[in-house]
């Protein structure tokens, strides 16, 4: 190993006088005056380069396998979505029914732990909110499996058709909004919020298309 000539390139560069360089050149001098001591600490540097390489590579692959398993998880998931969102039946006078079906999207098995949900009549200008479940649970038990569905019917007896719902209107809307939180096999606990407007030309409702309202985890 040339000391000298690596001493000389650092005193080319001005470097001689840092304190730290001052201290290599007084090591260099005592390798070459003990070469195996220069050796054996060639042996001890390398040996610590190594198990600093190896921790390094033990956290790679810990993250590695952390996000193997999140993207495991991820791809089993369920995922509960609200479909064929309609009206029974848009008789004046009787009260709103709300047919609706939950379908699980996902890959795994989850079960409905609460549920809210509401029918309301709002102005189009007014600001929107979904209810929070709190401990309710309107659906009921439900279990579904990847790609199963279930067809439930909403009924409003405090609330009847009247011509201003059964027509479109530019000044009112009926709003079937809700919350369902489901729990998976592992005890992940996700939610899927709705917001649907009422389409009295279709007797349908459709989403509103706010993600802070529509949307599944």
């Amino acid at each position: 190993m040339n000391f000298e000539g690596i001493f000389q390139s650092l005193a080319w560069l001005g470097l001689v006088d840092d304190p730290i360089l001052t201290w290599l050149g007084d090591t260099f001098a005592s390798w070459r005056a003990h070469p195996d001591v220069a050796v054996s600490s060639s042996i001890a540097a390398l040996a610590v380069v190594i198990a600093l390489a190896s921790i390094s590579q033990t956290h790679r692959i810990r993250r590695r396998l952390e996000t193997v398993k999140n993207e495991f998880f991820t791809a089993l998931r369920p995922r509960f979505v609200l479909r064929d969102v309609h009206s029974k039946n848009c008789q004046l006078g009787e009260p709103i029914e709300v047919t609706y079906t939950i379908c699980n999207t996902g890959s795994s098995t989850a079960q409905v732990v609460e549920s809210v949900l509401s029918v309301d009549i709002q102005q189009w200008s007014s600001p929107r909110r979904v209810p929070i479940p709190a401990g309710r649970n309107d659906i009921g038990v439900l279990t579904l499996n990847a790609g199963e569905a279930a067809t439930f019917t909403y009924k409003v007896p405090e609330r009847t058709w009247n011509k201003n719902l059964v027509k479109d209107s530019e000044v009112i809307a009926l709003i079937f909004c809700g919350r369902i939180d489901y729990v998976d096999a592992s005890g992940v606990v996700r939610e899927t919020s709705f917001c649907r407007a009422f389409d009295g030309t279709r007797e349908r409702f459709f989403p509103l298309r706010d993600p802070e309202l529509e949307y599944a985890d």
